[in-house]
Protein backbone atom coordinates (compact mmCIF):
# COMPACT_ATOMS: atom_id res chain seq x y z
CA UNK A 1 0.00 0.00 0.00
CA UNK A 2 1.39 3.40 -0.98
CA UNK A 3 0.54 6.41 1.14
CA UNK A 4 1.70 9.85 0.14
CA UNK A 5 2.84 11.85 3.14
CA UNK A 6 1.51 15.34 3.68
CA UNK A 7 3.95 18.24 3.71
CA UNK A 8 3.92 18.27 7.53
CA UNK A 9 4.55 14.52 7.72
CA UNK A 10 7.46 14.77 5.29
CA UNK A 11 8.93 17.59 7.35
CA UNK A 12 8.62 15.46 10.50
CA UNK A 13 10.42 12.55 8.85
CA UNK A 14 13.18 14.72 7.42
CA UNK A 15 13.75 16.75 10.58
CA UNK A 16 13.88 13.62 12.76
CA UNK A 17 16.34 11.94 10.41
CA UNK A 18 18.50 15.05 10.21
CA UNK A 19 18.64 15.63 13.97
CA UNK A 20 19.38 11.99 14.81
CA UNK A 21 21.96 11.64 12.03
CA UNK A 22 23.82 14.71 13.25
CA UNK A 23 23.47 14.20 17.01
CA UNK A 24 22.78 10.54 17.76
CA UNK A 25 25.82 8.58 16.68
CA UNK A 26 26.30 5.03 17.91
CA UNK A 27 29.27 6.20 19.99
CA UNK A 28 27.25 8.94 21.74
CA UNK A 29 24.46 6.44 22.35
CA UNK A 30 26.89 4.06 24.04
CA UNK A 31 28.18 6.90 26.20
CA UNK A 32 24.63 7.83 27.24
CA UNK A 33 23.99 4.25 28.39
CA UNK A 34 26.53 4.80 31.16
CA UNK A 35 24.58 7.75 32.58
CA UNK A 36 22.41 7.22 35.64
CA UNK A 37 19.20 7.22 33.59
CA UNK A 38 20.60 5.06 30.80
CA UNK A 39 19.77 7.70 28.20
CA UNK A 40 20.50 11.35 27.51
CA UNK A 41 18.39 13.88 29.41
CA UNK A 42 19.55 16.50 26.90
CA UNK A 43 18.20 14.48 23.98
CA UNK A 44 14.90 13.97 25.79
CA UNK A 45 14.53 17.70 26.37
CA UNK A 46 15.36 18.36 22.73
CA UNK A 47 12.67 15.88 21.69
CA UNK A 48 10.24 17.98 23.74
CA UNK A 49 11.52 21.26 22.26
CA UNK A 50 11.12 19.88 18.74
CA UNK A 51 7.51 18.98 19.49
CA UNK A 52 7.97 15.23 19.13
CA UNK A 53 6.54 14.48 22.58
CA UNK A 54 3.45 16.55 21.74
CA UNK A 55 2.94 15.09 18.28
CA UNK A 56 -0.03 12.80 18.93
CA UNK A 57 -1.87 14.64 21.72
CA UNK A 58 -4.94 16.87 21.14
CA UNK A 59 -4.35 20.54 20.52
CA UNK A 60 -6.37 21.54 23.59
CA UNK A 61 -3.68 19.95 25.79
CA UNK A 62 -0.74 21.42 23.91
CA UNK A 63 -0.35 18.74 21.25
CA UNK A 64 -0.49 18.73 17.46
CA UNK A 65 -3.33 16.26 16.92
CA UNK A 66 -1.29 13.63 15.07
CA UNK A 67 -2.14 9.95 14.84
CA UNK A 68 -0.69 6.54 14.10
CA UNK A 69 1.01 7.74 10.89
CA UNK A 70 2.97 10.39 12.78
CA UNK A 71 3.90 7.84 15.44
CA UNK A 72 5.06 5.50 12.69
CA UNK A 73 7.19 8.16 11.00
CA UNK A 74 8.92 9.14 14.22
CA UNK A 75 9.48 5.64 15.57
CA UNK A 76 10.94 4.43 12.28
CA UNK A 77 13.71 7.01 12.69
CA UNK A 78 14.14 6.00 16.34
CA UNK A 79 14.70 2.41 15.26
CA UNK A 80 17.15 3.42 12.54
CA UNK A 81 19.39 5.16 15.08
CA UNK A 82 18.77 2.82 18.06
CA UNK A 83 17.21 5.59 20.14
CA UNK A 84 16.95 4.59 23.81
CA UNK A 85 14.81 7.45 25.08
CA UNK A 86 11.43 6.14 26.39
CA UNK A 87 9.09 7.55 23.76
CA UNK A 88 7.03 4.35 23.54
CA UNK A 89 6.82 3.83 27.28
CA UNK A 90 6.14 7.37 28.45
CA UNK A 91 4.38 9.04 25.52
CA UNK A 92 2.67 6.39 23.39
CA UNK A 93 1.49 4.09 26.20
CA UNK A 94 1.17 6.13 29.39
CA UNK A 95 0.30 9.40 27.65
CA UNK A 96 -2.04 7.57 25.30
CA UNK A 97 -3.94 5.90 28.16
CA UNK A 98 -4.32 9.14 30.09
CA UNK A 99 -5.47 10.98 26.99
CA UNK A 100 -7.92 8.20 26.08
CA UNK A 101 -9.51 7.57 29.45
CA UNK A 102 -8.67 10.08 32.18
CA UNK A 103 -10.90 12.93 33.22
CA UNK A 104 -9.94 16.50 32.41
CA UNK A 105 -8.30 17.19 35.78
CA UNK A 106 -6.01 14.17 35.44
CA UNK A 107 -5.13 15.09 31.85
CA UNK A 108 -4.24 18.63 32.83
CA UNK A 109 -2.15 17.33 35.72
CA UNK A 110 0.00 14.93 33.70
CA UNK A 111 -0.17 15.56 29.95
CA UNK A 112 1.49 18.96 30.08
CA UNK A 113 4.41 17.49 32.03
CA UNK A 114 4.80 14.61 29.59
CA UNK A 115 4.70 16.95 26.59
CA UNK A 116 7.26 19.31 28.13
CA UNK A 117 9.62 16.45 28.99
CA UNK A 118 9.35 17.28 32.69
CA UNK A 119 7.56 14.06 33.67
CA UNK A 120 8.02 10.46 32.65
CA UNK A 121 5.60 7.62 33.12
CA UNK A 122 5.66 3.83 32.99
CA UNK A 123 2.88 1.34 32.34
CA UNK A 124 2.67 -1.51 34.86
CA UNK A 125 0.32 -4.06 33.33
CA UNK A 126 2.27 -7.28 32.80
CA UNK A 127 2.24 -10.09 35.36
CA UNK A 128 3.86 -13.51 35.35
CA UNK A 129 2.37 -15.56 32.53
CA UNK A 130 0.49 -12.64 30.95
CA UNK A 131 2.84 -11.60 28.12
CA UNK A 132 0.37 -12.50 25.37
CA UNK A 133 -2.74 -11.65 27.38
CA UNK A 134 -2.77 -8.35 29.32
CA UNK A 135 -6.23 -9.18 30.68
CA UNK A 136 -4.73 -11.83 33.00
CA UNK A 137 -4.55 -9.60 36.06
CA UNK A 138 -4.15 -10.82 39.63
CA UNK A 139 -3.37 -7.43 41.21
CA UNK A 140 -6.36 -6.22 43.18
CA UNK A 141 -7.89 -2.85 43.99
CA UNK A 142 -10.01 -3.02 47.15
CA UNK A 143 -12.46 -0.28 48.00
CA UNK A 144 -11.44 1.90 50.93
CA UNK A 145 -13.06 4.92 52.56
CA UNK A 146 -11.43 7.49 50.30
CA UNK A 147 -10.63 5.40 47.21
CA UNK A 148 -8.81 2.14 46.70
CA UNK A 149 -6.00 0.04 48.20
CA UNK A 150 -3.96 -1.68 45.49
CA UNK A 151 -1.92 -4.84 46.05
CA UNK A 152 -0.04 -7.10 43.67
CA UNK A 153 3.11 -7.54 41.64
CA UNK A 154 3.91 -6.26 38.14
CA UNK A 155 6.75 -7.47 35.96
CA UNK A 156 8.79 -5.97 33.11
CA UNK A 157 7.72 -2.40 33.85
CA UNK A 158 9.68 -0.66 31.10
CA UNK A 159 11.10 2.74 32.07
CA UNK A 160 10.08 2.02 35.67
CA UNK A 161 13.40 3.16 37.21
CA UNK A 162 13.12 6.60 35.56
CA UNK A 163 9.35 7.09 35.85
CA UNK A 164 7.84 9.76 38.06
CA UNK A 165 4.53 7.91 38.13
CA UNK A 166 2.95 4.64 37.02
CA UNK A 167 -0.28 3.66 35.34
CA UNK A 168 -1.17 0.37 37.01
CA UNK A 169 -3.81 -2.19 36.08
CA UNK A 170 -5.69 -3.91 38.90
CA UNK A 171 -8.82 -5.99 39.22
CA UNK A 172 -11.81 -4.61 41.12
CA UNK A 173 -14.71 -6.73 42.29
CA UNK A 174 -13.14 -10.13 42.78
CA UNK A 175 -13.75 -11.54 39.30
CA UNK A 176 -11.49 -14.32 38.04
CA UNK A 177 -8.05 -13.26 36.89
CA UNK A 178 -8.66 -13.96 33.18
CA UNK A 179 -11.92 -12.00 32.87
CA UNK A 180 -11.73 -9.11 30.42
CA UNK A 181 -14.09 -6.89 32.41
CA UNK A 182 -13.43 -5.76 35.95
CA UNK A 183 -9.93 -4.37 35.29
CA UNK A 184 -9.23 -0.72 36.10
CA UNK A 185 -6.29 1.63 35.57
CA UNK A 186 -4.87 3.85 38.29
CA UNK A 187 -2.24 6.58 38.32
CA UNK A 188 0.21 6.07 41.21
CA UNK A 189 3.09 8.35 42.13
CA UNK A 190 6.45 6.65 42.47
CA UNK A 191 6.85 7.83 46.07
CA UNK A 192 3.52 6.35 47.19
CA UNK A 193 3.78 4.42 50.50
CA UNK A 194 3.64 0.65 49.97
CA UNK A 195 5.18 0.77 46.49
CA UNK A 196 8.66 -0.65 45.85
CA UNK A 197 10.75 -1.18 42.71
CA UNK A 198 13.39 -3.78 41.94
CA UNK A 199 15.32 -2.30 39.02
CA UNK A 200 17.22 -4.22 36.34
CA UNK A 201 18.43 -4.05 32.73
CA UNK A 202 16.58 -5.93 29.98
CA UNK A 203 18.10 -8.13 27.29
CA UNK A 204 18.23 -5.22 24.85
CA UNK A 205 19.79 -2.86 27.39
CA UNK A 206 16.67 -0.93 28.43
CA UNK A 207 15.77 -0.15 32.04
CA UNK A 208 12.88 -1.96 33.71
CA UNK A 209 11.70 -2.96 37.15
CA UNK A 210 9.56 -5.39 39.08
CA UNK A 211 6.86 -3.41 40.86
CA UNK A 212 5.57 -4.58 44.23
CA UNK A 213 2.43 -2.96 45.64
CA UNK A 214 1.20 -3.56 49.17
CA UNK A 215 -2.08 -1.82 49.95
CA UNK A 216 -1.05 1.31 48.07
CA UNK A 217 -3.70 3.94 48.77
CA UNK A 218 -5.06 5.94 45.82
CA UNK A 219 -8.01 8.31 45.68
CA UNK A 220 -10.89 8.07 43.24
CA UNK A 221 -9.46 10.93 41.18
CA UNK A 222 -6.52 8.66 40.23
CA UNK A 223 -8.81 6.32 38.29
CA UNK A 224 -8.22 6.38 34.52
CA UNK A 225 -11.59 5.96 32.84
CA UNK A 226 -14.64 4.18 34.22
CA UNK A 227 -14.27 1.51 36.88
CA UNK A 228 -13.68 -1.92 35.35
CA UNK A 229 -13.30 -0.56 31.81
CA UNK A 230 -9.52 -0.74 31.32
CA UNK A 231 -9.65 -3.27 28.48
CA UNK A 232 -11.77 -0.98 26.29
CA UNK A 233 -9.47 1.98 26.97
CA UNK A 234 -6.22 0.07 26.49
CA UNK A 235 -7.14 -1.74 23.26
CA UNK A 236 -6.70 1.21 20.84
CA UNK A 237 -3.65 2.47 22.77
CA UNK A 238 -1.97 -0.93 22.51
CA UNK A 239 -2.71 -0.94 18.77
CA UNK A 240 -0.82 2.35 18.48
CA UNK A 241 1.93 0.82 20.61
CA UNK A 242 2.22 -2.09 18.18
CA UNK A 243 2.48 0.33 15.26
CA UNK A 244 5.20 2.18 17.18
CA UNK A 245 7.36 -0.89 17.90
CA UNK A 246 6.86 -2.28 14.39
CA UNK A 247 7.94 1.06 12.92
CA UNK A 248 10.98 1.00 15.19
CA UNK A 249 11.71 -2.53 14.00
CA UNK A 250 11.40 -1.38 10.38
CA UNK A 251 13.96 1.37 10.95
CA UNK A 252 16.28 -1.12 12.65
CA UNK A 253 15.95 -3.58 9.75
CA UNK A 254 16.70 -0.82 7.24
CA UNK A 255 19.86 0.05 9.18
CA UNK A 256 20.91 -3.61 9.41
CA UNK A 257 20.50 -4.15 5.68
CA UNK A 258 22.52 -1.02 4.89
CA UNK A 259 25.26 -2.11 7.30
CA UNK A 260 25.31 -5.61 5.82
CA UNK A 261 25.58 -4.39 2.24
CA UNK A 262 28.40 -2.03 3.23
CA UNK A 263 30.27 -4.75 5.14
CA UNK A 264 30.02 -7.32 2.34
CA UNK A 265 31.49 -4.77 -0.08
CA UNK A 266 34.51 -4.30 2.18
CA UNK A 267 35.06 -7.90 3.31
CA UNK A 268 37.23 -9.80 0.86
CA UNK A 269 37.49 -13.54 0.28
CA UNK A 270 39.39 -15.31 -2.48
CA UNK A 271 40.60 -11.96 -3.78
CA UNK A 272 37.20 -10.28 -4.19
CA UNK A 273 34.46 -8.67 -2.11
CA UNK A 274 32.02 -11.22 -0.72
CA UNK A 275 29.19 -9.03 -2.07
CA UNK A 276 30.08 -10.48 -5.47
CA UNK A 277 29.00 -13.97 -4.38
CA UNK A 278 25.62 -14.75 -5.83
CA UNK A 279 24.33 -16.70 -2.85
CA UNK A 280 25.01 -13.75 -0.54
CA UNK A 281 23.34 -11.37 -2.99
CA UNK A 282 20.26 -13.58 -2.87
CA UNK A 283 20.31 -13.42 0.92
CA UNK A 284 20.37 -9.63 0.89
CA UNK A 285 17.61 -9.46 -1.72
CA UNK A 286 15.46 -11.67 0.51
CA UNK A 287 16.21 -9.36 3.45
CA UNK A 288 15.13 -6.40 1.33
CA UNK A 289 11.89 -8.13 0.33
CA UNK A 290 11.00 -8.91 3.96
CA UNK A 291 11.59 -5.27 4.87
CA UNK A 292 9.47 -3.89 2.04
CA UNK A 293 6.59 -6.26 2.71
CA UNK A 294 6.64 -5.19 6.35
CA UNK A 295 6.78 -1.52 5.33
CA UNK A 296 3.69 -1.87 3.13
CA UNK A 297 1.69 -3.60 5.86
CA UNK A 298 2.85 -1.07 8.46
CA UNK A 299 1.72 1.91 6.38
CA UNK A 300 -1.63 0.27 5.67
CA UNK A 301 -2.17 -0.51 9.35
CA UNK A 302 -1.33 3.03 10.49
CA UNK A 303 -3.69 4.48 7.88
CA UNK A 304 -6.50 2.13 8.90
CA UNK A 305 -6.09 3.04 12.58
CA UNK A 306 -6.22 6.74 11.80
CA UNK A 307 -9.33 6.25 9.69
CA UNK A 308 -11.07 3.78 12.03
CA UNK A 309 -11.31 1.12 9.31
CA UNK A 310 -13.41 -1.93 10.28
CA UNK A 311 -10.50 -4.32 9.67
CA UNK A 312 -7.94 -2.24 11.58
CA UNK A 313 -7.59 -4.81 14.39
CA UNK A 314 -6.95 -7.58 11.87
CA UNK A 315 -4.22 -5.49 10.26
CA UNK A 316 -2.61 -4.83 13.65
CA UNK A 317 -2.46 -8.58 14.38
CA UNK A 318 -1.14 -9.33 10.88
CA UNK A 319 1.49 -6.59 11.20
CA UNK A 320 2.85 -7.86 14.52
CA UNK A 321 3.01 -11.40 13.19
CA UNK A 322 4.75 -10.26 9.99
CA UNK A 323 7.20 -8.09 11.90
CA UNK A 324 8.13 -11.05 14.10
CA UNK A 325 9.03 -13.12 11.06
CA UNK A 326 10.81 -10.33 9.18
CA UNK A 327 12.74 -9.06 12.20
CA UNK A 328 14.04 -12.53 12.96
CA UNK A 329 15.01 -13.20 9.34
CA UNK A 330 16.77 -9.88 8.74
CA UNK A 331 18.60 -9.78 12.08
CA UNK A 332 19.78 -13.40 11.92
CA UNK A 333 21.09 -13.00 8.38
CA UNK A 334 22.79 -9.71 9.20
CA UNK A 335 24.50 -11.33 12.17
CA UNK A 336 25.57 -14.34 10.12
CA UNK A 337 26.94 -12.28 7.23
CA UNK A 338 28.93 -10.07 9.60
CA UNK A 339 30.44 -13.05 11.36
CA UNK A 340 32.08 -12.72 14.76
CA UNK A 341 32.34 -8.92 14.68
CA UNK A 342 28.55 -8.70 14.74
CA UNK A 343 28.39 -10.16 18.26
CA UNK A 344 30.63 -7.54 19.89
CA UNK A 345 29.27 -4.68 22.01
CA UNK A 346 31.55 -2.26 20.16
CA UNK A 347 29.66 -2.88 16.91
CA UNK A 348 26.07 -1.81 16.29
CA UNK A 349 24.79 -5.00 14.64
CA UNK A 350 24.47 -6.91 17.90
CA UNK A 351 22.48 -4.08 19.47
CA UNK A 352 20.01 -4.04 16.57
CA UNK A 353 19.76 -7.84 16.86
CA UNK A 354 18.86 -7.64 20.56
CA UNK A 355 16.36 -4.83 20.08
CA UNK A 356 14.56 -6.72 17.30
CA UNK A 357 14.43 -9.83 19.48
CA UNK A 358 12.88 -7.81 22.31
CA UNK A 359 10.33 -6.17 20.00
CA UNK A 360 9.39 -9.61 18.70
CA UNK A 361 7.81 -10.54 22.06
CA UNK A 362 6.43 -7.13 23.06
CA UNK A 363 2.61 -7.03 23.06
CA UNK A 364 2.59 -10.75 22.31
CA UNK A 365 4.60 -13.10 20.13
CA UNK A 366 4.18 -13.86 16.44
CA UNK A 367 2.22 -17.02 17.24
CA UNK A 368 -0.18 -15.22 19.58
CA UNK A 369 -0.95 -12.62 16.92
CA UNK A 370 -1.42 -15.25 14.22
CA UNK A 371 -3.97 -16.84 16.53
CA UNK A 372 -5.61 -13.46 17.14
CA UNK A 373 -5.72 -12.78 13.40
CA UNK A 374 -7.45 -16.09 12.70
CA UNK A 375 -10.10 -15.35 15.34
CA UNK A 376 -10.72 -11.83 14.01
CA UNK A 377 -11.05 -13.15 10.47
CA UNK A 378 -13.92 -15.50 11.26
Amino acid sequence: MFIEYSEEQSMLRDSADRYLRDNYSFESRQAAIKEVRGFSADHWQTFADLGWLAMTFPEEYGGFGGGALETMILCEQFGKYLVREPYLESVVLVGGLIEAGADRALKEKYLSGLIAGELQGALAYLEEGSVADPTRVQATAEHSNNGFAISGKKTVVLNGPEADFFVVSARVGGKKESARDGISLFVIRKDAPGLSCNNYITYDGRSACELQLHKVAVDKESLVGDLGNAAAIAGPVFSHGIVAVCAEALGAMDALLAATIDYTKQRKQFGQSISAFQVLRHRMVDMYMEIELTRSLLMATAWKLDNAAPDADQCVAALKAKMGKAGRYVSHNAMQLHGGIGTTDEFSVGHYFKRLAAIGVMFGSRDSHLSRYSKLSV
